[in-house]
């Protein structure tokens, strides 16, 4: 149980489809029905044959479930430009860049003294004008 499961507020989204950019903008908690409509637009955009930047703006993000989560881990790691304009959006886009993987340890270690490597990604931001 953590705190994103306890927000109540389900999320809206906004999409905007211009020449040169497609945003999808979250706002509230991300979960449920709006996961897979988020999925399906992001989706659509992306079949476009277009060299249009594609966005999500999380800076009024309010929380996710684990499905939103994995949605919105999925898009970074595509390389979608994200705008996090809050601390609390700071902190979701941490979360949603942070890829946790175990390295192969050597066969001589023990169990609890294998290493953990925690890779993170470049996070990529607009910046607050836009």
């Amino acid at each position: 149980f953590s705190l994103h499961d306890a927000l109540p507020i389900l999320a809206i989204f906004k999409i905007l489809d211009q020449a040169d950019e497609f945003r999808i903008e979250i706002i509230g908690r991300f979960a449920g029905e709006s996961v897979r409509d988020v999925r399906e637009a992001w989706e659509v955009a992306l079949c476009e044959s277009s060299t249009r930047r594609l966005s999500v703006d999380i800076s009024r993000l309010m929380g996710y479930d684990a499905a939103g989560r994995k949605l919105l881990s999925e898009i970074y790691r595509h390389g979608t430009d994200f705008a996090a304009r809050t601390p609390a959006s700071l902190v979701f886009l941490g979360e949603i860049s942070l890829t946790v993987r175990a390295v192969a340890p050597a066969i001589s270690a023990p169990l609890s003294k294998r290493p953990k490597e925690i890779e993170r990604t470049p996070v990529r931001a607009i910046a607050v004008g836009q």
